[in-house]
């Protein structure tokens, strides 16, 4: 009858492990579909734009250009937000960024941790 109440809760523990690392692969999922659609949206947006100026002044080089401006500025973005000492600032406990997990304990209403002098 122990045999089984220690397997148990070995099974509850694995199943509390796994449900925490698909968290975390669900976690990085995320962020990996959001920076493929920043870059995306991107070459889109400035590609339009190239086009549509490139076609009012008959310069058809304008939406290449476009397109290849608005990648720069995604990628540029994509580094800004989540490469900036990444390892350094993440919360490993939520996988989010410190600054990014600060904000989220704020809204949840949990207090800060004290500062140590």
């Amino acid at each position: 009858m122990s045999d089984v109440g220690v397997r148990d809760r070995r099974d509850s523990r694995d199943t509390r492990d796994s449900s925490a690392e698909a968290e975390g692969r669900a976690l990085g999922l995320n962020v990996g579909w959001t920076v493929f659609s920043y870059l995306l949206s991107g070459m889109a947006a400035y590609g339009l734009i190239g086009w549509l100026v490139g076609r009012a002044v008959h310069i058809s080089m304008l939406f290449p250009i476009g397109m290849l401006i608005g990648l720069a500025i995604s990628l540029g973005f994509v580094i800004w937000r989540y490469g900036r000492n990444a390892a350094a600032s993440m919360d490993m406990e939520t996988g989010m960024s410190a600054a990014a997990s600060r904000r989220e304990r704020h809204r949840r209403g949990i207090p800060r941790e004290e500062k140590r002098r």
